[in-house]
């Protein structure tokens, strides 16, 4: 899997294929970050359910100035870490081994996020549990990007959140949210 933009155009990153990841395509990943644009610039960026990291570390290597990733799986954890190492990217990140589920409420009372893209595995229901977190908390002024099957019955019908743009791509949708509070 390869960069698609940015300083690190073309460099290749490690990926772990298992049945428990699925790293987001790097044309996808590339259509994410054209539809984002210049915003990433200077951006806080945070990467859930992070995998080998590849989509945090797109958003590095288009300006963002920071990208925290969360992810429970250990081999995955350190792909993560290996990744933004020989990219030399390990001092604008930070890495989290934990559950997205457990950790994100404290997580974001900590810490604000431009951009937080959430893609958890399909037809398990977490990207409804992940926004409930999120509708919980008090934060605004960030973007939400949930990856999900077009299968999948997600619920985007939440106060004070609103899809501002959804893309189709084959079996995978990717749907944008803005939270007002």
């Amino acid at each position: 899997m390869r960069i698609t933009g940015g300083l690190l155009r073309g460099r290749k990153i490690k990926t772990r294929r298992s049945n428990s990841t699925r790293p987001l395509l790097s044309r996808l990943r590339k259509s994410l970050f054209d539809i984002i644009g210049d915003e990433i610039r200077g951006a806080s960026f945070l990467d859930l359910y992070a995998g080998s990291g590849a989509v945090g570390i797109e958003a590095l290597s288009r300006g963002a100035k920071r990208a925290v990733f969360i992810e429970k799986n250990v081999p995955s954890v350190k792909i993560i870490k290996e990744n933004l190492t020989s990219s030399g990217l390990l001092s604008q990140s930070r890495i989290w081994c934990k559950d997205v589920l457990t950790f994100l409420s404290f997580l974001l009372k900590k810490e604000k996020f431009d951009f937080i893209f959430i893609a958890p595995p399909y037809y398990k229901g977490m990207q409804d549990k992940t926004l409930d977190i999120v509708e919980a908390t008090n934060i605004e002024k960030t973007e939400f990007i949930v990856q999900h099957s077009p299968n999948e019955n997600v619920n985007f019908t939440r106060k004070n959140m609103k899809i501002i743009k959804q893309r189709k791509y084959g079996d995978t949708i990717l749907t944008f949210l803005i939270k007002s509070i």
